[in-house]
């Protein structure tokens, strides 16, 4: 990779470390906060699974769920209906492998196994889906010194600009290996870099990561997302048409799937920045409260969790799911302010979908390349 380009992100890195990780900045050292309560709680023999998920993953902030999906929340109600066959899909994932090959192949059927439990007890709920960075993320929070965080837009950046000599792919064709190939190399470096080392040492926190893969896709998310982590860097030539009409076509090609990963990860920026709007919503908490409904008339709210309100009305639990119920007027609340609030919401999961069709369908082009 780009040495030079390494060495300015690491002096960068350093220059705003406060900023990152200063609770009323980027905060970042979450991450460590979220690997330390993982590393307390996680035990697959805990009689209540469902109840250990759910501790163990209570800190992680979005590196799991979000206000659009929880699959984190979805995993530990699963481990309520089956709890033995979500224990064995989890050892089955966790299994020691020294092929990261054979481990992109356990996160696949990880992936399935789990889908096909939640659409056989939670039918329809797309909010609990299971896809392969989930996957990767509880790797990486339950056996750090052995795995790597990942998200795709940040890690495709850094990619591009450091010089990646290969292509991680998306979706279907990503490539676990060539990720954590890219992360072992940029993981040297940092252990080459004492005053590196000195900064993560500071961390405001109590567990410590030996290994450094935290630190490793801190510094890779955190050069995605924040300008100031690539200040002074040059942005990378895009590729140039070769004279030869063999080489010509095929310069043509790469530039073309160039051109559908940048858009790929533009459209991955704008719904990041979308799922921030949602995130800035005011929070609400409906339960104990009476609402008016379009069926059964008013009725108390019993519990209010995560984008999921249930109350009991002639003789049945009802379970609604927002902002959809409030929007098309099943549920209505007596506040204004709440009804807007979750129209907005509405408005704004609405652009997110539409974006997510279009990488799919972008993604389908992408794959020819």
């Amino acid at each position: 990779m780009n040495k030079q380009n390494i060495e300015l992100l690491f002096q960068n890195y350093i220059d705003n470390f406060d900023y990152l990780n200063d609770p009323n900045g980027g905060y970042e050292t979450y991450k460590w906060e979220a690997i330390e309560q993982v590393q307390k709680v996680w035990d697959l023999a805990a009689p209540d699974l469902s109840g250990m998920i759910k501790q163990a993953f209570s800190k992680t902030y979005n590196l799991i769920n979000n206000r659009i999906v929880s699959p984190g929340n979805g995993l530990a109600l699963l481990a309520k209906e089956e709890p033995e066959a979500v224990r064995k899909a989890l050892e089955d994932l966790l299994s020691e492998t020294a092929d990261v090959d054979e481990k992109q192949s356990n996160i696949l059927s990880f992936v399935d196994t789990i889908n096909v439990m939640l659409e056989k007890h939670y039918p329809g709920k797309w909010k609990y889906t299971h896809d392969v960075r989930v996957a990767i993320t509880y790797l990486a929070l339950i056996v750090p010194s052995e795995n790597y965080l990942f998200k795709s837009t940040p890690a495709h950046y850094f990619a591009r600009w450091m010089g990646f000599d290969t292509d991680l792919g998306y979706g279907a064709d990503f490539k676990l290996k060539y990720y954590y190939r890219m992360c072992d190399e940029l993981l040297a470096d940092v252990n080459a870099c004492p005053e590196l080392l000195k900064k993560d040492a500071e961390r405001k926190c109590s567990w410590r990561d030996p290994s450094k893969h935290v630190l490793v896709t801190d510094l890779i998310y955190c050069f995605g997302v924040y300008p100031v982590m690539r200040a002074g860097l040059n942005e990378p030539p895009t590729l140039r048409k070769k004279k030869n009409s063999a080489e010509a076509q095929q310069a043509e090609r790469a530039k073309r799937a160039e051109e559908l990963q940048a858009r790929l990860n533009q459209m991955q920026d704008e719904i990041d920045a979308i799922q921030e709007e949602i995130d800035a919503l005011p929070i609400v908490d409906l339960t104990g409260k009476t609402v008016q409904t379009k069926l059964y008339g008013p009725v108390t709210v019993e519990l209010h969790e995560g984008s999921y309100l249930s109350f009991t009305a002639e003789g049945k639990k009802r379970e609604f799911a927002l902002p959809g119920c409030v929007v098309n007027g099943f549920v209505i609340p007596e506040d204004q302010v709440v009804v807007e609030r979750y129209r907005k919401e509405a408005e704004l999961q609405e652009k997110i979908q539409k974006l997510n069709s279009e990488q799919r369908l972008v993604n389908l082009e992408y794959g020819k390349y």
